[in-house]
């Protein structure tokens, strides 16, 4: 067998094993809901939650605003929950009613979810739907 052609195979294949493992090391993170993420058995790992924004407070760096979680399969909103973002650039489509996923963790001290990673949906998904009832979240 040539040499170039073992070398390029085993070079192909070191590259598809490495994004196999890239891939099940980053798609590990769950989602959880804001009730999930008060109670007991969370233990700060790292998380995702998907929310709509109800409330942006533009005075705070770093960026400060509130969502209500969506639960899955649910028509009914969730609890609100206020989010830190640590980030260095805001999206430019976070505002009012938004739809975002959000990565990061619950930080019981601030009673907040800490964000490192916010997403927003592109808002022909969500435009035209009226924002829910909010209640606020309990510490």
């Amino acid at each position: 067998m040539n040499a170039k052609i073992l070398i390029v195979a085993l070079l192909f294949t070191a590259a598809v094993a490495g994004a196999v493992t890239l891939a099940l090391l980053e798609g590990g993170i769950e989602y959880r809901t804001v009730p999930q993420l008060l109670s007991e058995s969370y233990g700060g790992e790292r998380v995702k939650l998907k929310g709509q924004v109800v409330e942006i407070q533009k005075e705070f760096k770093p960026a400060q605003f509130t969502v209500v979680d969506i639960p899955e399969g649910s028509a009914q909103p969730g609890l609100s929950c206020l989010v830190i973002y640590e980030g260095d650039d805001v999206p430019q489509g976070l505002k009012k009613a938004a739809h975002v996923t959000l990565e990061g963790r619950f930080d019981r001290k601030r009673g907040a979810f800490v964000a490192t990673m916010v997403q927003t949906q592109c808002p022909s998904r969500y435009e035209g739907q009226q924002l829910p009832a909010i209640e606020p979240a309990s510490p």
